[in-house]
């Protein structure tokens, strides 16, 4: 029995297509292994990272002191700077990983807020609410929503 060519080509498309699940499968119980291996590492290794990254952090200390001391500045000197007028200036180490955000001179923070306009605020008499709601109804009745007996009845309610 003979194949065409497009029989071949299926045939050979789905050969390597199992060959391809294959080798992912392959690359996938890896990759497993490797991440199994590589956490089991960093739980073995967990005081050493503690001390690598504290040593990190009191090198990039002693940097910036070192910075502050050969150029003859203070702390309060860069933050006197023109460029930090009037903007907030949020750092965060560990929340943040260690980021730096330097906001706009329009956010200006308002813990308490004022009203500058003071507005008088007064409870409605009973007597305007009587008039609101005879207006109302007198609307109805001019409407035709309601009948003369309604309104007369809805009148007494109201007074």
């Amino acid at each position: 029995m003979k194949l065409n060519d497009e029989q071949n080509k299926s045939v050979f498309s789905g050969v390597v297509l199992g060959y391809l699940v294959l080798v992912l499968h392959i690359l996938l119980i890896l990759g497993l292994g490797f991440t199994v291996v590589l956490i089991k590492g960093i739980y073995d290794f967990r005081w050493l990272i503690l001390i690598v990254g504290i040593a990190l952090i009191g090198a990039s200390s002693y940097y910036f002191y070192h910075y502050f001391k050969q150029h003859k500045q203070k702390l309060s000197d860069l933050m006197s700077n023109p460029a930090f007028t009037d903007r907030t200036l949020e750092i965060s180490l560990m929340g943040g990983m260690a980021t730096m955000r330097l906001g706009h001179k329009d956010d200006s923070l308002k813990l308490i807020q004022t009203d500058t306009e003071t507005e008088v605020k007064q409870l409605e008499s009973s007597e305007s609410i009587q008039i609101r709601e005879l207006s109302k109804l007198s609307r109805m009745l001019d409407d035709e929503l309601i009948t003369r007996e309604e309104f007369l009845k809805l009148k007494q309610e109201i007074f």
